[in-house]
């Protein structure tokens, strides 16, 4: 394991420890944020935007903590900072105080209409109604019952190009936005981008001026060569373009933070990181002015820059190239021993396809086992730039992706992805084939499609096609929801707009179909259970014919009121994620029926939706509002976690479980799959790395989309659960995401120990 530097190892101390700065910088954006867009508040809405997101960088009060190199902070702690608002309270007065904030200011905030102290006060501007009258009761029940939501994403999930203004800096980007507005004339947008440059080509400006007055003063607290770093590169970037590694280091954190102020921290990501930054550190590399050791600190700085206890600001290495070669480079590594040595949560990505140089693949998976936190996870080019290309995205632009968040799969700086748009439970397509569109779960419900009585489904393939009629109408209803939601809602975001293909060009603002690529991301959940409970069905009813479904029904409405039948169904009908054709052609028929009823979707409502069979956190709110299951699920119980097997189902290995999963119509699936894998630790030792290496490329090759890992053993779960303050630093994957395993709710807790821990290949 690469050794961090003395510096890495005191601000690792600091911020993810003791934090005793917090308080210094806490509350700047939420009260100049909204006093900014107060002011604004007659303007064309993305100016308003744009003055409350330029009021920050205008008003904010540089910090410094002792040994950084690069300047600069989010504003907060805690899993929503941003979210916080100050109260008329005494202790808050006194944090903004803290904060540098005047008693003037501290009353004009608190003089501000209250939601522009919300944390999105962009949504105030939308015209849709906050509550959900503009939707049919079919669409209310369904929301209700978490069958079918939709909704917009218009607020952060986002990767932007940064190299923009690595390249151009706020100068050179203000002038192409000049440029479009005397081509096209005066669209708000340009205005409102235009009024973004002006203020963060002052952001570097206010740190050197501050690097140089605590140079002036003597001030014993930092290092002058610290200080006079910052204040060389602070006085470059990001107002004129990055000429060094760490201009373009200081450069893309700069950037980041503009995005942030504009709509917050959460899932709004940086990319391709090695990409970006190696022509940088190759050229200092080549003409002396840096070291490899050099370099690895500051990605290791950048790395503490980004911590958070809650990180969906997500990076990726690896993969190829927009021309179709391999992106591995040096810094890809470096990323690596960084995510390593450091030994926290940072979210990190692998591209990787079977042409993937085994050295790097193995590093990485050797990362996975020595952090233990689930970082980094990995993606299969082979199958997601197939997928996108399919999806109408360019090829050089379908090479170039990247994830944001969780998993979401978007083109960095040229697409809106409306992230997590719409979310689908599609296990209650049994309920409602069971009940001829009727609910389960709430009898006086029934938004499902009338598939016919029980009695008609003589064969099993007639049933099938009952529940895949109703998979066809809860997308109905998701898609039918983010119509209206995306259609009606207005949330400029000039900053995203400038950084994003497309919308300059047009004149477009980023939330009204600016970007290059707009398209809808639709989360496809409970494909397994689906799965596993058709199975059942076939094999019960329609080969042993040992029950009717009106039976069935009866068992489901009763909560399984004989355990020995709840076993049986368990037990003696195959389950997804054991490398059995049967019940695996299920989920792919499901998966298959799912792509094609949002394609045409597509073509009906005029937007692009992308599959993307991920549940996040949700699998716990969909189980809640769901009935028990033939798959032997109880009422109320968890659904499996996007497309990874029922907890405690896959028991035939982890080869089975990825061939299972590697079966899936991965290259219709553009917004990717997503599955958690359980490990004994013991798999990730020396001697197996190698043959981990082999399994991951087959499963490459044979179309695994996605593959993250958990490495920590029950017992020491349980003793965690037991004693927290044992094990403040360990960290778990949760969904698409790695969170610390004593933030996390008993329910979640339990969820991630009953998965399958696999101990062989």
């Amino acid at each position: 394991m690469r050794p961090i530097s003395q510096r890495c190892k005191g601000l690792r101390e600091e911020l993810v420890h003791l934090k005793t700065h917090q308080d210094n910088y806490c509350v700047q954006r939420a009260v100049y944020y909204a006093i900014g867009g107060y002011r604004a508040r007659d303007l064309d809405p993305a100016l308003t935007v744009a003055h409350a997101t330029s009021h920050v960088i205008r008003s904010f009060h540089p910090y410094l903590i002792p040994g950084e190199c690069i300047a600069g902070f989010h504003f907060g702690d805690g899993e929503y900072p941003e979210a916080f608002a100050p109260s008329d309270t005494p202790e808050h007065r006194e944090l903004m105080r803290k904060n540098g904030i005047s008693d003037e200011e501290i009353e004009e905030y608190f003089a501000t209409d209250p939601h522009y102290r919300s944390w999105f006060f962009q949504y105030s501007m939308s015209v849709v109604p906050f509550d959900d009258s503009f939707l049919t009761k079919e669409e209310r029940d369904a929301q209700r019952e978490w069958a079918a939501i939709g909704r917009c994403i218009s607020n952060n999930h986002s990767v932007l190009g940064y190299e923009k203004v690595l390249k151009l800096g706020f100068e050179g980007l203000l002038r192409e936005v000049e440029d479009y507005q005397r081509k096209n004339g005066d669209a708000p947008l340009y205005g409102a981008a235009a009024e973004v440059c002006r203020a963060a080509m002052t952001l570097g400006d206010k740190y050197a001026a501050y690097a140089e007055e605590l140079l002036r003063k003597g001030d014993t607290a930092h290092d002058p060569r610290d200080l006079i770093a910052i204040r060389d590169n602070c006085k470059r970037v990001p107002r004129h373009p990055a000429r060094t590694f760490p201009e373009a280091v200081q450069a893309l954190w700069f950037a980041h933070l503009v995005n942030v102020w504009e709509d917050c921290i959460n899932a709004n990501s940086l990319g391709r990181l090695d990409q970006i930054l190696y022509p940088y550190y190759e050229k200092d590399l080549k003409e002396g002015r840096i070291t490899e050791e050099e370099a690895f600190e500051w990605i290791c700085c950048l790395w503490l820059k980004l911590y958070r206890d809650y990180d969906v600001q997500q990076s990726c290495i690896g993969g190829v190239t927009p021309e179709g070669e391999s992106g591995v480079n040096a810094l890809s590594y470096l990323m690596l021993d960084a995510t390593e040595a450091l030994n926290f949560v940072r979210c990190l990505s692998v591209r990787f396809d079977e042409n993937t140089d085994r050295a790097f693949l193995r590093r990485a998976l050797e990362v996975v086992g020595n952090v233990k936190k689930g970082v980094p996870f990995f993606f299969n080019d082979s199958v997601m730039i197939p997928a996108l290309i399919e999806a109408g995205i360019d090829p050089r632009d379908a090479r170039d992706y990247t994830q944001l968040g969780c998993v979401e799969t978007t083109i960095p700086g040229r697409s809106n992805p409306h992230a997590v748009t719409g979310e689908t439970n599609l296990l209650k397509a049994m309920e409602y084939a069971l009940t001829n569109g009727h609910s389960m779960m709430y009898p006086e419900m029934a938004h499902g499609a009338k598939t016919g009585e029980l009695s008609e489904f003589s064969t099993f393939e007639k049933f099938l096609e009952a529940v895949l009629s109703q998979v066809d109408r809860i997308l109905e209803l998701t898609c039918s929801q983010v119509v209206k939601y995306c259609d009606g809602s207005v949330s400029p975001k000039p900053y995203k707009s400038l950084l994003t293909e497309g919308c300059l060009a047009s004149g477009r603002d980023f939330n009204a179909r600016g970007a290059t690529y707009d398209y809808y991301q639709v989360m496809l959940g409970g494909i397994p259970n689906l799965a596993d409970s058709l199975e059942v069905i076939r094999h019960f009813v329609y080969e042993e014919k040992a029950y009717t479904l009106e039976e069935i029904r009866q068992i489901l409405e009763q909560d399984f009121p004989d355990e020995a039948v709840r076993m049986a169904f368990l037990r003696r009908a195959d389950k997804f994620g054991n490398d059995k054709e049967g019940v695996d052609a299920l989920a792919v028929a499901i998966t298959n029926r799912a792509c094609d009823t949002l394609e045409r979707l597509s073509r009906l409502h005029g937007h692009d939706y992308h599959a993307q069979p991920f549940t996040f956190v949700w699998m716990i709110d969909h189980g809640h509002h769901s009935a028990a299951s033939p798959d032997g699920r109880r009422r109320g119980e968890i659904i499996a976690y996007s497309v990874s097997p029922m907890q405690g189902r896959d028991y035939n290995g982890l080869t089975a479980l990825f061939r299972s999963i590697s079966r899936l119509p991965t290259c219709r699936t553009a917004g990717t799959t997503s599955a958690i894998v359980e490990v004994d630790p013991k798999l990730f030792n020396e001697k197996n790395l190698d043959a981990l290496t082999s399994l991951l490329l087959g499963a490459a090759a044979e179309g695994l989309s996605n593959a993250q890992f958990n490495t920590v053993d029950v017992a020491t779960l349980r003793d965690a659960q037991a004693h927290p303050e044992n094990y403040r630093n360990l960290a778990v994957r949760v969904s698409g995401f790695s969170q610390k395993f004593h933030l996390l709710s008993p329910e979640m807790q339990e969820h991630i120990i009953g998965r399958t821990k696999h101990a062989c290949l």
